[in-house]
C-alpha cells in the first residue's frame, strides 16, 4: 500500500511540476514594428521563449521575422504575414546580465534585466554572431543605438555586401509582470510613436534586417523609436505593439496530473474502509 501511495504521489507531483515548475514557463510572443513605407506589410516577429520568474531570465528565444519589403503589391495572402519572406531567428547568445541600471540604449549584453524599466530584454539572431551593423563610427556592431549612429549600414562595409555576414535579429522586451500570467493569459504592450506614450520598454525593442530582403543599397532595414534612440528606423519604422501569451500545458500533462490524483483518492478511500 505504501508503495502504491508513493507511486501515485510521484505521478501527481510530476504532473504538477510540469504545469508550474518553480516559476518557469513557456510563452509565445508577437512583436510588431509599424512600417509606413511598406503598408499593409509590417515587420513582425513571431516566436516563443522560456521565462524564469525568479531569475527573470529569458532563454530558448526563437522565431520568425518578416521582411516587409518582400513580396508583391497589392499584398496577396492573409494578414499579418501576407506573402513576405520569413527569416528563421534561432541564435540567442549566452551573455545574460541579471541586473543592469545603466542607459537602456547602451546595453551590457544582448540579454539583460533592465532594473530601471522593470523588465528583461532578449535578442535572437539569424546568424551565430552579434555582428550586424558597421563599426566604422564605433559601437558594438549590433545594438539599436549603434545601428542608428551608423545609419543602419551593414557589418563589414565598405567591403562587398556579398562577403558580409548578412545578419538579422529581433530584440524584445518582457516585463516582470509576465510571470503573473496564467496558462492562456496574455499581456499586450503598445507604443504611440507620435505622442511618445505607452510602454517605454516596448519603445526600446528593435529589429535589424541585413539579409538580402532587407537591404537598401548598403543600408539594412530596422526599426527604432525616437524616444529610445533619437530617430525612427531606416524605412521610418517604429515599435507598435507586442502580445505575450502564456502557453497552455499539453493535454498529456493534465492527464498525468489527474491520473496521479485519482489514484491517490482511490488509495485513501481503501485506507478509510480498512
Amino acid at each position: 500500500m505504501k508503495k502504491m501511495l508513493g507511486i501515485a504521489g510521484a505521478i501527481a507531483m510530476t504532473g504538477a511540476a510540469a504545469v508550474a515548475q518553480a516559476g518557469v514557463g513557456t510563452y509565445n510572443v508577437i512583436t510588431t514594428w509599424y512600417e509606413p513605407d511598406t503598408r499593409p506589410k509590417d515587420s513582425i516577429f513571431i516566436g516563443s521563449f522560456t521565462y524564469d520568474g525568479v531569475s527573470r531570465q529569458v532563454t530558448d528565444l526563437a522565431g520568425i521575422l518578416s521582411e516587409s519589403m518582400t513580396g508583391d503589391w497589392p499584398a496577396p495572402g492573409s494578414p499579418p504575414l501576407y506573402d513576405m519572406t520569413l527569416l528563421d531567428l534561432t541564435y540567442q547568445m549566452n551573455d545574460w546580465v541579471a541586473s543592469y541600471s545603466g542607459p537602456t540604449n547602451a546595453p551590457p549584453s544582448t540579454n539583460w534585466h533592465d532594473d530601471t524599466l522593470g523588465g528583461t530584454f532578449a535578442t535572437v539572431f539569424l546568424k551565430n554572431t552579434t555582428n550586424t551593423y558597421s563599426t566604422l563610427v564605433g559601437g558594438d556592431g549590433w545594438s539599436p543605438q549603434a545601428g542608428a549612429n551608423v545609419g543602419g549600414v551593414y557589418h563589414g562595409f565598405p567591403s562587398s555586401y556579398g562577403s558580409s555576414i548578412q545578419n538579422a535579429y529581433a530584440l524584445i522586451y518582457v516585463p516582470d509582470s509576465v510571470s503573473a500570467l496564467t496558462p492562456g493569459g496574455s499581456l499586450t504592450l503598445n507604443w504611440n510613436e507620435a505622442a511618445g506614450t505607452g510602454s517605454l520598454g516596448l519603445a526600446y525593442s528593435s529589429y535589424a534586417d541585413c539579409a538580402p530582403g532587407g537591404m537598401m543599397g548598403a543600408t539594412c532595414m530596422s526599426s527604432w523609436s525616437t524616444a529610445a534612440y533619437g530617430t525612427v528606423g531606416t524605412m521610418s519604422g517604429y515599435p507598435l505593439s507586442q502580445t505575450i501569451t502564456a502557453a497552455v500545458p499539453e493535454p498529456e500533462t493534465y492527464a498525468m496530473l489527474m491520473a496521479g490524483l485519482g489514484l491517490m483518492g482511490i488509495i485513501a478511500r481503501r485506507r478509510r474502509k480498512a
